[in-house]
């Protein structure tokens, strides 16, 4: 008896600290994502990428990836502490939903550390899509669209107990690929945008 009243506290205590690690690398995550967004979205309106401000993206994706991490440990922990204790719980669609959500998070992640970083740092003390195609515009815009409805989407989802069991994990993922591609189609509408304006503006200095 005593023995089943020191395991179940121990997986309480376990799971309390899952769910705070979890948390932590939310917000750590969703708001480092956030102020790099922001921060890029100046260099589109003041037209240059300068030192200090790489710098606060640098910092800011570093945040990103503990956030990140936390969340896979964090995730994986659960999925444990689930066949332990609970097993009825891994029968839950939005778990696995929220699963395949941070994966892509993860690979969009990759991309931005292998290309869209190394490219702001390229871009300093320049135009940040000066002399850049339609294509290229509308990569690296779409990665950070990605990466904003893929940080929200886990916070939404996490804040709505009443999906749990309820909803299947394909209704979940739809409506995640769904807000993905609406987010995705108005960057590259926004890159796209950006070039005419481009065009615009050399056809002027030309007359």
């Amino acid at each position: 008896m005593t023995q089943l009243s020191v395991s179940s506290e121990a997986a309480t205590a376990i799971k309390c600290g899952l769910r705070l690690m979890h948390l932590l690398g939310l917000v750590l995550g969703l708001g480092a994502a956030t102020l790099i967004d922001l921060v890029t979205c100046k260099f589109l309106v003041k037209g240059g990428v300068h030192e200090e401000h790489w710098r606060v993206i640098r910092f800011s994706s570093r945040i990103v990836t503990v956030g990140l991490v936390m969340l896979w440990i964090s995730g994986l922990g659960f999925l444990a502490h689930y066949a332990l204790f609970a097993p009825a719980n891994l029968g839950n669609p939005k778990v696995w939903a929220k699963m395949a959500i941070v994966g892509v998070l993860s690979l969009n992640g990759v991309y931005i550390h292998r290309r869209v970083l190394p490219f702001l740092k390229s871009r300093i003390g320049r135009g940040l899509f000066d002399g850049l195609g339609a294509r290229e515009r509308s990569l690296m815009l779409a990665s950070g669209a990605v990466s904003a409805t893929s940080w929200f989407v886990p916070l939404g989802l996490g804040a709505i107990p009443q999906l749990n069991f309820v909803v299947p994990a394909t209704t979940i993922l739809l409506g995640y690929a769904t807000l993905l591609a609406l987010a995705i189609s108005a960057s590259t509408a926004f890159g796209h945008s950006l070039g005419h304006q481009d065009a615009s503006g050399a056809r002027e200095q030309t007359f």
